[in-house]
């Protein structure tokens, strides 16, 4: 529930986060000023700040902190707190500022170092492809959500004569074919981003609502790419598009993946390219 909760916040529009944290800010200010000086309730201005610094942008977090602040020593004003001396007020004011504002840059810092952590642990290091773990899960997203409702295809992509091409130029070579390969299938697919590197040499793709007919388009268009740039760069390797389309979008990806690497090991005896496409009414369960 907390999961789905985080989720559907990092979906908002930081402008909607940015007001629902104002009129938080405005409430907690009403509720603190009705209990009056001997109840404190400083602690759950904490929260907006959050909110912002957490979901939203870095500058609103800061907005929303001063706000705070203001909101909390003017409460306490209304409320009959007064200083003696001006720079007392001033000092605890600034001191007020202060802290919310180091709160909200910490949190703002903290989100965006996680993000740059998760974004490197889920994209390969070469090609800038999202790796297997991370394809895996943007594609068990959209299949849950498809599921028995829309037709989806899966294709896997795997090149053969790599180890000729790595012995004979050198493995920099070989690393700058890849991220060849991987610009010219993420140029040719509706949806770049459901292109992954699962392997050292396979791909995947996803085509999610995508019918037998548009499926074979695409991956034909992928396939044709891929020989343009095999006699750019004059090398003897070979490239197998093996795919699963269903009518119907199974449970899990395992199950088209079981069915396209099965698929993909026979096709491997002939010694010419090859793309192949299984269309299926529904994925069988491997469980």
């Amino acid at each position: 529930m907390i999961d789905q909760l985080i989720a559907r916040l990092d979906r908002a529009p930081k402008g909607l986060l940015t007001l629902a944290a104002l009129a938080l800010v405005f409430l907690i200010g009403i509720v603190d000023f009705l209990t009056g000086l001997e109840l404190h309730l400083v602690f759950f201005y904490i929260f907006p700040i959050a909110l912002t610094s957490w979901f939203a942008e870095r500058r609103s977090a800061i907005l929303i902190a001063l706000l705070c602040s203001l909101m909390d020593f003017y409460v306490n004003y209304l409320a009959g707190m007064r200083q003696s001396l001006i720079f007392v007020t001033a000092w605890n004011l600034a001191m007020r500022i202060g802290l919310s504002s180091l709160i909200a840059y910490s949190l703002a810092e903290l989100r965006s170092k996680l993000d740059q952590i998760s974004e490197m642990a889920n994209r390969d290091f070469l090609t800038g492809l999202p790796n297997g773990r991370a394809f895996y899960e943007l594609a068990g997203g959209i299949m849950t959500r498809a599921f028995g409702l829309e037709p989806l295809t899966l294709a896997c992509i795997d090149i053969e004569g790599f180890k000729w091409v790595n012995h004979r130029f050198g493995y920099s070579s070989g690393d700058q074919i890849l991220c060849t390969i991987a610009h010219s299938i993420r140029e040719s697919v509706p949806q770049p981003e459901l292109v992954g590197r699962i392997g050292g040499t396979s791909f995947a793709v996803l085509l999610p609502n995508a019918a037998p007919d548009r499926a074979r388009f695409i991956l034909e268009k992928i396939h044709g790419r891929l020989r343009t740039d095999r006699k750019k760069y004059g090398q003897p390797v070979k490239f197998f598009i093996s795919a699963i389309a269903c009518s119907k979008a199974p449970r899990t990806i395992a199950e088209l993946l079981y069915q396209a690497e099965a698929r993909m090991s026979r096709m491997k005896h002939n010694r010419s390219d090859a793309v192949e496409i299984d269309i299926i009414d529904s994925a069988r369960s491997l469980n």
